[in-house]
């Protein structure tokens, strides 16, 4: 028999699985089902990969040891397996004993071989990707895939001979399909023009990862860890690993193609085993709006939510139609939910039900004598024969589109029969013709709908067949047809139940002097620039504040404490506002979400801020800063500098929103076109849990109050 085995990349668990997850496992498994159904025995290989510094960092801020850590992370990606239908033959986890020894023997085998040095590694590294960088690949100085700044490492590390193997390499590049699609081939031959640098390939002081066999003060570099799942998970060196290697196709993001080649190649070749036949490189999912949908944006899908709403079936069908595989995609849950009501409901549904209910009163609920429409056989064939093809090429979106090419065929042989006018032999000939395509249909379907084809194979009453039965007039006739039942329900697509999701955080140094904080979510918000029940609100409130002094306020003054000493002296935002309202007898009127918090911030004294939300690019996190950095103060047209040392809130790409509590960045204020925002209230070392929680709700009830919306506290 026949062998076939694909793995997926093995997914870095730092926080939950999102839909580029999702997209990745679902079109590993369309082509693992498929090779089954052409009779092959396959090994179909996912997994975490679980050691690292950014894992270590994110137990960190859980409050977790990395082992617990990444214990209760693996969870939601088993689940999200199980949630999605994938037919995985192992789930990997890197932390496992065996891997662990695996990865020493490998390290140890080209260390022996002369192929690892001890020397100093001086360069940029990006913790999110795990990622060594030299100058020249830096994009404007950031890491080229996250945007964010590089840390420069200095240290001691053991080197592998990765220069060693560029022309071997060069040379495995030119067969054919090593690399799918070709452009990208391209991309990383482009990148090799460079010269081939030695690979750092071990972590000083690194605690959470594999100790080194020759030396237990390093840890096997992450990467030099991961990929050898792809050996670990098939039992290198036993008699499965010689049954299932090379792996046939290894299936990958774009941003981790350099890894899968250069780096997995050169070790692979250096410990004398076979390199893969083919790595495929699918594209990110973007936003409906173009972005690139990522955790480090904030804008990712929770893809359990997705199925549990709209069902597993539904969404792998939305995936590998819509999304060219080997190319970027976006998506959108009005597009997912058109798909599910017009080409599953109306189309494939319809036809079914429909194809079931005329045989059930025509036929006394039995398949009709076997009959063959010639012409319409014929040319569905060719149908099926182009199916082959595009998924042998891994093709799937257009395998998927052939798919639904034949159930139009049968829907329009329905309308042009038009059976319910017929009797006799006529109509069983159609109906017949109707029930076999519907067989051969759900056969096709079964590798991308599976729980689909069970459906339809249980309504026809028959068994689950394989692709040597995608041939016309093979439905045993008298075969007694199962209950009829809808295949698709219809769905409504209601915008708000997308939502943005973001985390919020204070790091350990900011904690350290005091930064505490609340925050909430407004949504659908109805900003206007002047409302005048507010106003006379705002009046009234005047009136009271003026008789009021922060002088002496141990919750302002402690405000002062938490700067450095450029700023000690400077007035609060409350105090600020205030101010105004003694000199000019009036709070300013800016827009109704701010004039309504301000007037919380007067009466508290607590610093109260806002945020655009679909302006934010990802988390938001207190942090001390750790160098100069540049943004536009609110209201200027010049940059200013937040200074090391300083206070802030950066988002994931590290830019500042606000510099301590005097000025916030102008990018993401609030305007009257913004429709959802972040609200934050700031604590400090004299504020304690019950006040912060109390003004938070008495703001979003004020806002909510004159802007409209819902909010929640988070």
């Amino acid at each position: 028999m026949k062998k076939f085995y694909i793995t997926t990349a093995i997914d870095y668990p730092s926080s939950d699985p999102h839909l580029g997850h999702a997209y990745e496992k679902v079109c590993a498994d369309v082509i693992a089902r498929w090779h089954r159904l052409l009779g092959e025995e396959v090994f179909f290989l996912t997994g975490t990969d679980e050691h690292g510094k950014k894992i270590q960092q994110a137990a960190e801020k859980k409050g977790m040891k990395p082992k617990e850590f990444v214990d209760y992370q693996s969870k939601a990606f088993i689940e999200l397996c199980k949630k999605l239908n994938i037919s995985n033959d192992r789930f990997i986890r890197t932390t496992e004993k065996e891997h662990e020894k695996i990865c020493q023997q490998i390290f140890k085998k080209v260390y022996d071989k002369g192929d690892i040095y001890l020397g100093k590694y001086e360069g940029h590294y990006c913790t999110d990707c795990e990622t060594f960088y030299t100058e020249k690949e830096l994009a404007n100085g950031n890491c080229p895939t996250h945007g964010k700044k590089c840390e420069l490492l200095k240290e001691e590390s053991y080197f592998f001979k990765m220069g060693k193997y560029e022309k071997k390499l060069r040379q495995y590049f030119e067969k054919d399909a090593t690399v799918l699609p070709e452009h990208r081939k391209k991309e990383i031959l482009n990148r090799m023009e460079q010269g081939l640098q030695d690979l750092s390939a071990s972590r000083a002081n690194l605690e959470w990862g594999i100790p080194l066999p020759i030396n237990p003060k390093h840890s096997i570099y992450v990467w030099f860890d991961a990929l050898l799942n792809y050996i670990s998970g098939i039992d290198y060196p036993s008699a499965k690993f010689k049954k299932f290697w090379p792996a046939d196709v290894h299936l990958i993001g774009k941003d981790i193609l350099w890894h899968h080649t250069v780096i997995w190649w050169s070790i692979l070749t250096a410990a004398d085993i076979e390199l893969p036949k083919t790595v495929f490189v699918h594209g990110f999912i973007k936003t409906a709006g173009g972005e690139k949908m990522s955790k480090s944006l904030g804008n990712v899908i929770d893809p359990i939510k997705l199925a549990d709403r709209y069902g597993a079936d539904n969404l792998r069908y939305y995936l590998t139609r819509e999304i060219p595989f080997g190319e970027d995609g976006h998506f959108s849950e009005e597009l997912l939910c058109k798909h599910i009501n017009n080409e599953l409901a109306n189309d494939l549904g319809n036809l079914l039900q429909r194809t079931l209910t005329m045989i059930e009163r025509y036929c006394n609920g039995k398949i009709p004598a076997k009959y063959i429409d010639l012409g319409f056989a014929q040319k569905n064939e060719i149908e099926i024969e182009k199916i082959n093809k595009h998924m042998e090429k891994y093709e799937l979106h257009l395998a998927l589109q052939q798919i639904m090419s034949i159930v139009n065929a049968a829907n329009a042989y329905v309308n042009e029969k038009e059976p319910w006018k017929l009797k006799g032999k006529e109509l069983e000939d159609v109906l017949y013709v109707l029930a076999d395509s519907l067989r051969i249909i759900s056969i096709l379907l079964a590798s991308f709908m599976p729980e689909t084809s069970e459906r339809i194979n249980k309504q026809l009453g028959i068994k689950e067949g394989d692709l040597t039965g995608c041939k016309f007039s093979l439905l045993k006739a008298g075969t007694l047809i199962g209950k009829t039942e809808i295949l698709f329900q219809k769905v409504e697509y209601k915008a708000e139940e997308t939502k943005k999701e973001i985390n919020f955080s204070i790091s350990e140094e900011a904690k350290k002097i005091g930064i505490k904080s609340r925050y909430a979510i407004l949504t659908n918000l109805e900003i206007k620039s002047k409302n005048n029940q507010l106003e006379k609100f705002k009046e009234e409130f005047e009136k009271k504040a003026k008789e009021k002094n922060f002088e002496n306020n141990e919750i302002v003054e402690a405000y002062k404490v938490q700067r450095t000493a450029e700023f000690k002296n400077e007035l609060t935002p409350a105090e600020r506002l205030l101010g105004m309202i003694k000199k000019a007898g009036k709070l300013p009127t800016i827009n109704s979400f701010v004039d309504a918090y301000n007037v919380v911030s007067v009466d508290s004294g607590l610093t109260i801020r806002a945020h655009d939300l679909d302006k934010l690019k990802g988390d938001l996190e207190f942090v001390i800063l750790k160098e100069d950095k540049e943004f536009i103060p609110m209201g200027a047209k010049e940059k200013a500098v937040a200074k090391k040392g300083e206070y802030a809130i950066i988002d994931s790409l590290g830019n500042v929103l606000c510099r301590m509590d005097v000025r916030q960045d102008d990018e993401s204020k609030i305007t009257k076109n913004t429709k959802n925002a972040v609200l934050e209230v700031q604590g400090n070392s004299k504020t304690g849990d019950k006040l912060l929680e109390e003004k938070m709700k008495e703001a979003c009830d004020l806002i909510v109050k004159y802007c409209g919306g819902n909010y929640i506290l988070i």
